[in-house]
Parts: C-alpha cells; structure tokens; sequence
C-alpha cells in the first residue's frame, strides 16, 4: 500500500473499525473518535480531510434507511442557526484563547450530559427560534473551538422525540455538516492526495464498524441509547475541559 505498511493499516483501520461503530451506534462520534486515535500514527493535516471523507460516506451508508425518521422542522433551522454561527465562531476565536474557550465548551457539556441523564426533557416539541438557537450555538463551538456538535446532540436528546428520530436528525446534521468541512477543505487546498489514498484505504473497516453499530441499535432500547450517547456527551466535555486546563498550565 502507497506509503502505508501493512501493519499501520492494520491498526488504522482497527480504531476507524471502533469509531464507526460508535458513530453507527449513536449518529456522531466518528471524528471525535477517530482523529485522537489516528493521530497516534498519521500527521494531523493526512488525518483531517481523509476523516472528512470517511464522514461523508458514513452519512451516505445510512441516510436511505434513516430518512423518513428524520424531524426536519428540528433539522432546518438547526442547520441554519449553524450556518450563521460558525463565522462568527471564527470571528470569536480571535478574541478569546482557545484554552479558555475549551474548558467553557467542556463545562457547559458536562452540565448537559448531567442534565440529561437527570431526566430533563423539553417540556414541548422546541420552536423553530429555539432551535436556531442552538444551532448558532453548535456554529460558534464549531468555529471556535472545532466542537459543532454538544449543543446539537443536546437539543435532539432532550427534544420530546423518539430516539430514533434524535438519532435519524443528528446523522442528517452531521452528514450536512461534513460536507460543507470538506468543500471548505478543497476551498483550501487541503485535500491532498496522501489524504484521499488513506481515506480510501479506510473505507473498509468505516463500513463495517458503521453497519455494525447501525445493527446494534435497531436491537437497543431508547434507555441503553440515551445512557451511551450521554457517556459520549460527558467524555467530550471532560476531554475538551482537561485539554483546556492542561493548556493554561503549560502556558
């Protein structure tokens, strides 16, 4: 394999196996999981894009069957509450030190993943301002702090839905996002061949731990849904916090 031994992919495709299965499982995850893991034997700028890509194509193994659960009156104007928010996530970056900004996300994200595991649920389906609101949110995280998605997987698992649906829309949402990632990535000049090779020597394993975590939670209850995607919300606010934290000590 171009560039790549054979025992690399092997353990490559091993944690891409682990981090498409989560995003299979609970519809996000496989960026957050897959960049740390990757990076422990590719440079962050071959990581990124080829992530982007595996993203998409994830999106794209799912959206037929998870269509017609899609909430589209949560998704459309989360999405462009997303779109207004992530310039001026970037804009804010500027004036604020990402280290500051990380243990703010990881704060807020952990006394969301506690909230919901309490049991707070909306009391009613939220407007449409509401969900823009959050929406901005997850844009500011996003440009900020390369974070989009806590506010959002917030809103669909506290929202008054099925769990099929929550899940159906942040696949939707995440889908939607990751390709306008990697138009912004080929805008850019990112997308570089050694990306798109290790993209594709990825794909396989990204399938087969997407399906899998697909097939295990048609067999899962929405209680056992809920407490993994709430463990995954407290992990992401835990890391980004200590991330922070570790940053202002070594400042």
């Amino acid at each position: 394999m171009i560039g790549v031994s054979i025992t690399t992919w092997a353990l490559a495709s091993l944690c891409i196996f682990v981090a498409a299965f989560i995003r299979g499982f609970t519809g996000f995850g496989l960026a957050v999981v897959g960049v740390p893991l990757l990076s422990l034997f590719f440079a962050p700028a071959e990581i990124v894009p080829s992530i982007m890509i595996l993203a998409i194509l994830a999106g794209l193994q799912l959206i037929p069957k998870i269509w017609r659960s899609v909430d589209w009156k949560l998704l459309a104007p989360t999405i462009l509450g997303a779109a207004i928010g992530t310039p001026l996530g970037t804009w804010l970056l500027a004036g604020v030190s990402d280290n500051a900004m990380r243990v703010l996300i990881g704060v807020a994200v952990l006394a969301a993943s506690g909230a919901v595991q309490l049991g707070f649920r909306f009391a009613r389906r939220p407007r449409a301002g509401v969900s823009a609101g959050f929406g901005v949110v997850a844009g500011l995280t996003g440009g900020a702090a390369a974070m989009p998605g806590p506010s959002v997987i917030f809103l669909f698992l506290a929202a008054p839905i099925a769990h099929e649906a929550g899940r159906a829309t942040l696949i939707l949402f995440f889908q939607v996002s990751a390709v306008m990632s990697a138009i912004a990535a080929a805008i850019g000049g990112l997308l570089h061949t050694q990306s798109l090779i290790l993209g594709a020597l990825l794909v396989p394993a990204m399938l087969v731990g997407n399906w899998l975590g697909d097939r295990v939670f048609d067999k899962a209850s929405a209680k056992t849904y809920r407490r993994a995607v709430v463990l995954l919300l407290a992990g992401l606010g835990a890391v980004a916090a200590v991330r922070g934290l570790i940053g202002f000590m070594a400042a």
